[in-house]
Parts: C-alpha cells; sequence; structure tokens
C-alpha cells in the first residue's frame, strides 16, 4: 500500500515537470521573446526545490535562533549570502543595467520591524510561504494571500502619502559608490566600476565582512558557551587530572562545527546564491538578445534600439495591460524577487472584480512603478508561480507532499502576520529577498537597515507568541481524578 502511494506521488512529480514543459512551449509558440519570462518560470521552480530541500526560510532563522537558540537556518542564509555577493560581481562588471540601489531610510528598519514580527506570526516568510504553498499546506496560501491583498489595499490607499513625506529623495547608494565615487547629478553610472572595484565595495565589505561579524556575534552568543563546556567535559574524560584548559583553536573548532551542522541548509544556501546569481547574467543576456530594457517593452512594442520590434516578438501589444504613466514598464527586477509580483497579481484581480483603472494605477507603487499586466506576462509573479511547482515537485519526490489546513487560530495568525509582512514590505520598499538578500548581497547598505528592523520584529513577536502560549497552558486544566 505504501510503494503505491509513494509510486503515485512520483507520478504526480512527473506531472509537474510536464506541466512546466507544456507551459514553456505554448509561450515560445506565441512568441520566442517569451523565453523571457519561461526563464522566470523555470528559475523560479529551481527556488522552489532548493528552498524544500533545505528548508530555507528566514522566519526559521530569526525564529529558530531566538526561541531554541538553533542557529542553522541562520548561519545557511548568510553563507548563501556571501556566496551571491560574489558571483554577483562577475555579472555586475558585465551588466552594470541590471545595478540599482534603494532609498535608505527609517522606513527600511519600521517595514523590516513590521515584517519580522508578521513572518513568525504566519510561521513563515514570504519566500518560505511560497515553498510551503507547494507542499501542500493551506496555512501559508492564507498568509499569501493576506500579503498580497494587503499590499495592495496599502498602495492604493496609504502607500503615496508615506512615500511622497518619508521616502521620495532619499539617498541610495553602493558601497563602492562610497569608496570610489562616480556619482554626477545623483546618476550614477556604474559600468564605470572595475570587477575589483565591485568586489571590495559590494562584496567584501558590504557582503561578507558584515555577514563574518554576525556569524562570529551568533557563536559567541548562542553557540560558544555549551559547545566549550562540552569540550571541557570531553577532554576531562580523558584526562589524568587537572582542569583541562580552552583557547582559541578551540574556539575555531567551535565555530566551525556551527557551520558544518547548518551542512543540508548551508548547501541548499550556496546553490541558490549559484542559482540567483545565474538568473541576473541569463536574463540580462536574454533582455540584450531581443533588445529592451524591461518586459513592459515587449507589451507595448518598444525597442531599446528604437527601431522595430523584431519577429521574435509577439504580434500583438498590449497598451492597456501596463500602468498608466509608467509607459512600458512592468515589474521586472531581473533577480529573485519576492511580494512585488504578489500585490500586483492582488490588485490585478480587484481591478478585474470591478474597481476602476484610475482607483488601482494612480499612485506610485502600481502606477509609477510597476504597472499592473496581466499575470500570465507578469515576469516575476511567473517566477513565484514556478517556486510554488518547484516545491511541489521536490516534496512529491521525497514524499513530504501533505494537504494542511488551518484551524481557526491557525488562521487568524496567518491573517495577522501575512497582513504585517505586507505592509512592511510596502513601507519598506520590499521583503525579506528584496529588501534584504539581494541588497546586501549587490552591496547596498539598505539590505542591512532592513534586516536589523527585521530581526528587532522577529524578535518581538516571538515573545508575543511565548507569551500568549504560557497563558493559554496556564489557564488549562491538568487535575485527573483517578476512581480507586
Amino acid at each position: 500500500m505504501a510503494e503505491a502511494k509513494s509510486s503515485k506521488k512520483t507520478v504526480y512529480a512527473m506531472l509537474v515537470l510536464a506541466f512546466l514543459a507544456i507551459i514553456s512551449l505554448l509561450y515560445y509558440i506565441s512568441a520566442p521573446a517569451y523565453l523571457y519570462i519561461v526563464a522566470y518560470l523555470w528559475f523560479g521552480f529551481l527556488y522552489g526545490v532548493l528552498q524544500q530541500y533545505g528548508r530555507f526560510c528566514f522566519a526559521s532563522a530569526w525564529r529558530d535562533l531566538i526561541m531554541i537558540k538553533v542557529p542553522r537556518m541562520f548561519v545557511g542564509i548568510m553563507i548563501g549570502m556571501m556566496v551571491f555577493s560574489v558571483i554577483a560581481v562577475f555579472i555586475f562588471t558585465y551588466y552594470p543595467d541590471r545595478y540599482h540601489t534603494t532609498p535608505l531610510g527609517l522606513h527600511g528598519l519600521i517595514g523590516g520591524l513590521l515584517f519580522g514580527m508578521g513572518m513568525v506570526f504566519a510561521g513563515g516568510c514570504a519566500t518560505g510561504s511560497l515553498y510551503k504553498t507547494g507542499e501542500g499546506n493551506m496555512i501559508s496560501l492564507t498568509v499569501l494571500l493576506s500579503l498580497a491583498f494587503s499590499q495592495a489595499i496599502f498602495a492604493v490607499t496609504i502607500f503615496d502619502r508615506i512615500f511622497d513625506k518619508f521616502i521620495a529623495g532619499l539617498p541610495s547608494f553602493s558601497v563602492t559608490e562610497i569608496l570610489f565615487g562616480g556619482s554626477e547629478g545623483g546618476h550614477v553610472d556604474y559600468a564605470q566600476y572595475s570587477f575589483w572595484q565591485h568586489f571590495v565595495g559590494d562584496a567584501l565589505l558590504n557582503a561578507i565582512l558584515v555577514a563574518m561579524i554576525l556569524l562570529v556575534a551568533v557563536y559567541i552568543i548562542v553557540v560558544r558557551k555549551g559547545f566549550l563546556q562540552r569540550r571541557v567535559q570531553a577532554a576531562a574524560a580523558n584526562a589524568d587530572g587537572g582542569t583541562p584548559k580552552t583557547g582559541f583553536m578551540d574556539d575555531l573548532a567551535g565555530f566551525w562545527s556551527m557551520i558544518a551542522s547548518s551542512k543540508r541548509t548551508a548547501i541548499a544556501a550556496i546553490l541558490i546564491g549559484v542559482v540567483a546569481a545565474t538568473q541576473v547574467f541569463t536574463l540580462g543576456w536574454m533582455a540584450k538578445k531581443y533588445d529592451f530594457v524591461n518586459f513592459g517593452n515587449v507589451l507595448v512594442g518598444n525597442t531599446k534600439s528604437g527601431g522595430e520590434p523584431p519577429a521574435t516578438w509577439p504580434d500583438k501589444t498590449y497598451p492597456d495591460d501596463v500602468a498608466m504613466r509608467s509607459g512600458d514598464t512592468v515589474f521586472d527586477p531581473g533577480y529573485w524577487y519576492i511580494t512585488t509580483q504578489e500585490a500586483m497579481f492582488a490588485g490585478w484581480t480587484m481591478k478585474a472584480a470591478g474597481l476602476s483603472r484610475e482607483t488601482m494605477e494612480d499612485n506610485h507603487y502600481f502606477g509609477d512603478y510597476n504597472g499592473l499586466p496581466r499575470p500570465w506576462h507578469s515576469p516575476a509573479l511567473l517566477l513565484s508561480f514556478g517556486l510554488i511547482l518547484g516545491a511541489s515537485f521536490k516534496s512529491l519526490l521525497a514524499r513530504e507532499f501533505k494537504w494542511k489546513f488551518p484551524s481557526r487560530e491557525l488562521f487568524v495568525y496567518a491573517v495577522i502576520g501575512g497582513t504585517l509582512m505586507g505592509v512592511g514590505a510596502r513601507i519598506a520598499l520590499g521583503c525579506n529577498i528584496g529588501a534584504f538578500y539581494a541588497p546586501a548581497a549587490f552591496g547596498d547598505p539598505s539590505g542591512w537597515v532592513f534586516f536589523v528592523g527585521m530581526g528587532v520584529g522577529a524578535y518581538l513577536s516571538a515573545k508575543i507568541v511565548n507569551w500568549w502560549a504560557n497563558r493559554k497552558m496556564a489557564d488549562m486544566d491538568f487535575d485527573i481524578d483517578i476512581e480507586i
């Protein structure tokens, strides 16, 4: 019986692959240029496979570190981010137009705090909720829907006032720019920087050095005491007498033990870093090949060179599907990104349900920057879709796919957590990936501001969850009457 179920899940996994292959073929038949968004789909698939394998989730990183003093996920994320930063140096040296920074300010700290609180309540971060949805977890799907619609509602009601008053005009810069200059009138031509300038500023100082300091701090605060106690006890058991002493080499052994104990997560994180960097390179190459800067150009027929659209582009353009003020721009980050595409899907759904175009797109978020293309023409949304399917594929093969439906209490937690993450992501202009992981790896100091806020928020919500759990336990009656 168990063998039959195992075989059935393998068949389902193969059907997921076949489904993706058929979608990819249909896109290509429609127009070869659509392979650009197909690439997003397959990169999402790879992220889903790797995240499911390594249980890669930023919520787990902070929650486990704070609540049970387990640094495994935190270590893995830092290692993956360092690898990503080194490979990204090569990418941005050859494709500087794919490089951009985000505003640095208190909005990142506040947004990170709300996001960190939300991800602990929800039991998963934005990208973690995607892969868990792929495992059949409907609690995570509830989180995603709450995250998506809270963002969209926030974007069309409050976001413009916050952006205009607190975010517009804030400086955005990389460490490379600080070290080597080159800014003219607020515009930076990143093509002027050499490989070694990018490596020193973006990778070595902004990513690797800061990540190593954090790892050392985690070792000292969380791991060191217990490791050295065990090491002393082991040495004392084998000694003839006296109290064994520990030194620097023991600390090195302890630090390496912390890294090695995160093996599976670290492997997944390193591979995610490699895939993320490969995505930036691949999409940069494809955009150049198909003669556009942003995929929205393809939807409205505007080539980068200014000529007629090539034969590889679709015959029909879609002017009604792009933003009214941004012209031919849709959300096309070119790298691993989560939350904005979910907000766009919610916004498109709300518009399709009857809200006017002016209501949905007369704002900075949908109107100036991202647009509201149809979901099947939204590059980053295809990445999220591919991530869910990748996690489904891997969990089916590993016999870990299982439908899970939320209880009333978990549903409330999911809605609260998803809403906090959605609002936090919009205030910070990104989530754990778009506001921390990628910017920190790319040399953007704003990533670490969000990271600090996310940690503080995770700490506060962990305390709240513990308090609530202890209160519920105290209210329970465990008296047992035994009749003799």
